[in-house]
């Protein structure tokens, strides 16, 4: 196998991600209206006009993403192991020089210019493990290779590290990144404008997408991999949904951890427009009760198009390929 030493990507980066443990329970067309800013992309404008009806909707990706550590930035485990034996990095700096000649330093790299130890605590590698939980098949079984033992941690370790400088995110985005500006819009993304990229990916194409489910400043990414629609008409312009979206954690105990650890939260909005033949045709849409401040932040679509790339320098992805092969 030719291995290439990696250079660089792509057109934008993702912001580092994290989770929160509270949340580890079930938790109850961009228009130039007044009052709503225009977003990053709208979804009416990617896939058309949002059209719903009464009664109850499902829908499940075929692609289940699967659970993995998520790695804050303000701890060692990447580089340093304090029980005895070689971390993730230090593995992959022995096989790289072993197996193909190439003498990388990829675990003092993390530890010299990516390790942060006052760091936020939300800051970490949520978003590289949403996109590969959905791209790549999970490693599940320790295994051997090049003289190394690879656990199914240090397997999804580096796989992680070549998504952490995802390039193309941009352009798949829907709805803006709250930065806690004055100007900033804590409403967005719309809920108009995420029922429609839901209804488009998991109801009408079984396909998942990404999602950042806090509408603060903190940036928590998962991949949602399945809805359940509830809704009733209201009056003569509008309806009420309750989506029920599930997704998987990175909040799990053991980094060897293998499948899908679920999450499941609720949210509540108001759809308005005009309804002909028992279809509300939409125009808008409105956050209501607990949703007015616990709902997504913005979603990112299926990403197939993701460039892949690490900030770790010293590390190339086909070479951590071939120990995924």
């Amino acid at each position: 196998m030719e291995i290439r030493r990696f250079v660089g990507i792509g057109v934008a980066a993702v912001a580092f991600a994290a989770c929160n443990e509270s949340v580890e329970e079930r938790i109850n067309t961009v228009y130039e209206e007044e009052g709503r800013k225009k977003e990053t992309f709208s979804a009416t404008d990617k896939y058309g006009p949002l059209k719903v009806k009464v009664g109850e909707f499902v829908g499940e990706s075929k692609v289940k993403p699967w659970s993995a550590w998520w790695y804050p930035l303000n701890e060692r485990t990447l580089f340093y192991k304090t029980t005895g034996g070689s971390s993730p990095l230090e593995k992959y700096d022995y096989y790289s020089g072993r197996m193909f000649n190439v003498f990388s330093e990829a675990a003092r790299y993390e530890e010299q210019e990516l390790y942060r130890p006052n760091e936020v605590g939300w800051a970490g590698l949520c978003h590289a493990w949403a996109i590969a939980s959905v791209l790549h098949p999970e490693p599940k079984e320790a295994k051997t290779i090049g003289g190394v033992k690879w656990s199914v941690g240090d397997q999804k370790a580096l796989l992680l590290k070549t998504y952490e400088k995802a390039g193309g995110i941009a352009e798949i985005m829907i709805g803006d990144r709250f930065n806690g500006d004055r100007n900033d819009d804590y409403d967005d993304i719309y809920p108009d404008q995420f029922h429609k990229l839901v209804q488009n990916h998991l109801v009408e194409n079984s396909t998942p997408f990404l999602m950042d489910y806090d509408p603060r400043f903190p940036v928590w990414t998962v991949p949602v991999y399945k809805v359940k629609f509830l809704i009733e008409k209201l009056n003569n312009t509008s309806a009420k949904v309750r989506a029920y979206i599930t997704f998987a954690s990175p909040h799990v105990d053991d980094h060897n951890y293998v499948g899908t650890k679920r999450v499941v939260k609720t949210y509540d909005y108001i759809l308005t427009g005009q309804w002909a033949n028992g279809t509300l045709n939409v125009t808008d849409g409105e956050w209501i009760e607990a949703s007015k401040n616990d709902h997504p932040d913005y979603l990112i679509a299926f990403p197939s198009s993701i460039e892949r790339g690490s900030l770790n320098k010293e590390i190339n992805y086909e070479i951590v390929d071939s120990i995924l092969k």
